[in-house]
Parts: structure tokens; sequence; C-alpha cells
């Protein structure tokens, strides 16, 4: 079954600079993905925070994502929705499941990453 991506999202590797905290841009791409994402409030210890949790689909068959496949984890994505500024469209990969078709083919069939709101990159506009 093929998915059809609806949406394009910016990639990019990220290495760890000579600061804490400082990162600088080792390679990024544009990708085709299947991109949801949810918005949540909470409010505590006299304290309001803005949430946000997304699900990412990147096409499988993108040379970027391919080659990249077992290190998507901790990279750093920039998909502005609905015409949000860059500021307010980054996220950062926590968890990655690469799914297999294991009895036909052994290919690579879909991935589904878990991704944060954070902050943007430095240096990226």
């Amino acid at each position: 079954m093929n998915l059809e991506y609806k949406d394009t999202a910016t990639f990019y590797r990220v290495t760890a600079g000579g600061y804490r905290g400082d990162k600088t841009v080792a390679e990024s791409a544009s990708v085709d993905v299947i991109f949801l994402q949810n918005t949540g409030f909470e409010q505590g210890s006299f304290q309001e925070n803005t949430d946000s949790d997304a699900v990412c689909y990147p096409d499988p068959l993108n040379t970027f994502i391919s080659g990249n496949f077992n290190r998507l984890q901790g990279m750093y994505i920039l998909m502005p929705l609905f015409g949000a500024s860059d500021d307010e469209s980054w996220f950062k990969v926590v968890s990655v499941n690469v799914n297999r078709d294991h009895l036909l083919a052994n290919e690579i069939d879909n991935i589904d990453m878990q991704l944060k709101k954070t902050r943007p990159l430095q240096g990226v506009s």
C-alpha cells in the first residue's frame, strides 16, 4: 500500500559543539511526511505550560531517511503548519520505531517517530 505524504518537513542531524547545549548542523534534508500533532495546556505549581507532542511518519524511500534510519532519534525537525512561524515549529525526535515487512520483502515498511516540542536551533533560519 502506497501512502500519500502530504506534508514536507526539514530534518536536521546535529553534532555537539564545544559548549554545553551548543549544536552544529551536520546535515539537513527536506522529507515528505505524514505529520500529526496535538497541543495541550497544563497548569500546576503556579505555572502555566503549553506542551505539544507529535507523531511523524517520514517517507522511508527518501534517501536521507533510508541513509539515517538508525540515527533518527535525537534529530531536529522543522515543521511549520498552518502558517506558524519557524520559531514555533521545532520538534525533537525522542523515539523511533523502524517497522519492516518481515514476511515478504524484509524491507522497511514505515517509520514511526514520536516528537516533542523544542526550541529552535541557533543559526538556522
